[in-house]
C-alpha cells in the first residue's frame, strides 16, 4: 500500500472485515442482497484497504448499524458491549423471530458453570447472536440499504465553505494532503469524493469525518483557521485505544458473576432483541 494512504482508512478496511466475519458473520452474498456491492468489490476494500467512494463507504457502515467516523477509528471488536450492541441493532433492524428457543441453548451453556468472567458472558451473547442472524438470513430475511446522495452535496458544501472562511490556497493544501490541485478543484464543484479524500481534508482542518459529510456541521472557523496557520502535513497516524476502553475490558475480564447474576444478565441482552 502506497504510504499516502491514511491509518484511518486502514482501520476502516481491517473494522469492515472484523463486522463481516467476526460480529456478524455475513458471507459477501448476504453482502450483496443487502447492498448491491459484488463479492470480487468488497473484498477490495475489506481485505486490499481499497478506499470507496463515499456513498459506498456510507452504504457499508449502514450496513453495520455504525458510521463512518466509528469504521475509521479504533478496532472495533474491542469493546464487547459495543460489539453486543451492533448485533441488537443488527437483529431488531430484520426482526421477525422467536428467540425462545436462542434463550433455552444460552442457558443450557451457563448451567455447565457455577461462576462465569462477565467477559465469557458477553462473548456467549455475542455467539447467540452471530448464530441468530445467519437462521434470519437463511430465512431470506435482508433489507435494502439505499444509496444517501445528499452526503455529497454535504461534502461539497462543507469543503467550499471551509475553502472560503480559511484562509488556505489549494498549492499548500494538496501539498499536506498529498493531492493535485485539480482533484481539489473537482471536488469543491461537485465531484463525490473517496473516503480516503474525506479522511485527509477531516484530518488537515481538524473536524470530523461526520462533521464533513453533514448537513450542519457547525464549524468554528476561527479555531479551524488558528490549527493551520503553521500545519504542513496531517497526522497520520493510526487510532490508538483509549484508556478508558482499556480499563473498561480489564474489568470485564476480572468480574467474575455467580449462576444467577450471569442469568440476569443474559436475560437483560435478550430482552432487548425481543419484539
Amino acid at each position: 500500500m502506497d504510504s499516502y494512504v491514511l491509518q484511518k482508512q486502514i482501520m476502516f478496511s481491517k473494522n469492515i472485515e472484523c463486522c463481516r466475519e467476526v460480529i456478524f458473520d455475513l458471507r459477501y452474498l448476504d453482502i450483496t442482497a443487502y447492498t448491491g456491492l459484488a463479492e470480487s468489490t468488497m473484498i477490495s476494500y475489506d481485505t486490499r484497504a481499497v478506499s470507496p467512494y463515499i456513498t459506498v463507504a456510507k452504504k457499508i457502515a449502514d450496513m453495520y448499524c455504525t458510521d463512518i467516523e466509528r469504521l475509521c477509528g479504533d478496532e472495533i471488536y474491542f469493546d464487547i458491549e459495543e460489539v453486543l450492541e451492533l448485533q441488537v441493532s443488527f437483529i431488531k433492524r430484520l426482526g421477525g423471530i422467536e428467540i425462545k428457543p436462542y434463550k433455552e441453548k444460552i442457558l443450557v451453556e451457563i448451567d455447565k458453570h457455577l461462576t462465569l468472567w462477565k467477559y465469557e458472558v458477553y462473548e456467549l451473547l455475542s455467539k447467540i447472536f452471530r448464530e441468530l442472524i445467519s437462521d434470519l438470513h437463511r430465512r431470506g430475511k435482508y433489507i435494502r440499504i439505499e444509496k444517501d446522495e445528499q452526503i455529497i452535496e454535504n461534502f461539497t458544501k462543507n469543503f467550499h465553505n471551509l475553502h472560503t472562511f480559511v484562509k488556505i490556497n489549494y498549492r499548500k493544501l494538496g501539498k499536506a494532503i498529498d493531492m493535485s490541485i485539480g482533484n481539489l478543484t473537482r471536488l469543491e464543484k461537485g465531484n463525490e469524493p473517496m473516503l480516503s479524500a474525506v479522511i485527509k481534508l477531516a484530518d488537515f482542518f481538524d473536524v470530523s469525518i461526520t462533521q464533513m459529510l453533514s448537513e450542519n456541521p457547525n464549524f468554528n472557523y476561527e479555531k479551524i483557521q488558528k490549527g493551520i496557520d503553521n500545519k504542513k502535513s496531517i497526522a497520520n497516524l493510526a487510532p490508538a485505544i483509549s484508556n478508558k476502553k482499556i480499563k473498561k475490558d480489564r474489568n470485564l475480564r476480572i468480574d467474575l458473576l455467580d449462576k444467577e447474576q450471569v442469568k440476569k444478565l443474559i436475560i437483560k441482552w435478550l430482552n432487548k432483541i425481543d419484539m
